[in-house]
């Protein structure tokens, strides 16, 4: 069995991931309960993705980095120093994300940013969509989906959650619910 790709997000109601000059501050203000269903993904996951910039806003946000107790990738079209908590991967994330999936493990988290999260859409190699809406209208910014030609994708509601002012969808992709 293939391990699940699990995209597990915040957003802005109006669909940006970041501002537009690609700061995050402004999902600290959202008030939510708890951590938000985070431990319970967290748990069902061996393998952590994400592309150069969110990881250069991981270390900005944390003292120490929040993933060593995971494998843990991080896409860069620009050459990085090796070494650390995590590893610099350079080339197609999807051929690359589909050889992660072949290893044994229980799951992938796809943390973000946009330019891995494209990609991956395209080729349906996104199993879940947990996605964390919070009550914030930025107006402009880096859209969690860039708009992209091609057939709509059509996912399955698998569950509905309020944490304090945020609200969190969690979709599945429709080929991956059992035969009802």
């Amino acid at each position: 069995m293939m391990k699940p790709v699990i995209l597990f997000i915040a957003v802005s109601l109006d669909g940006y991931i970041a501002d537009a000059e690609g700061n995050i501050d402004w999902l600290m203000k959202a008030g939510g309960e708890g951590d938000n269903g985070y431990d319970e993904m967290y748990r069902r996951v061996d393998t952590v993705v994400m592309g150069r910039k969110t990881y250069e806003h991981v270390l900005v946000l944390t003292d120490s980095f929040p993933y060593r107790d995971k494998d843990c990738y991080v896409f860069s079209t620009s050459s990085l120093d090796g070494g650390g908590p995590v590893t610099f991967v350079q080339g197609d994330v999807t051929k690359w994300l589909q050889n992660k999936q072949q290893e044994s493990g229980t799951g992938i988290w796809l943390v973000g940013g946009a330019d891995i999260i494209d990609p991956l859409l395209n080729e349906e190699l996104i199993d879940e969509y947990i996605i964390t809406f919070t009550p914030d209208l930025l107006g402009s910014g880096i859209p969690l989906f860039k708009q992209r030609p091609g057939q709509p994708k059509r996912l399955h509601l698998y569950e509905v959650k309020r944490w304090g002012e945020l609200a969190q969808l969690h979709y599945k992709r429709v080929e991956d619910l059992p035969d009802q």
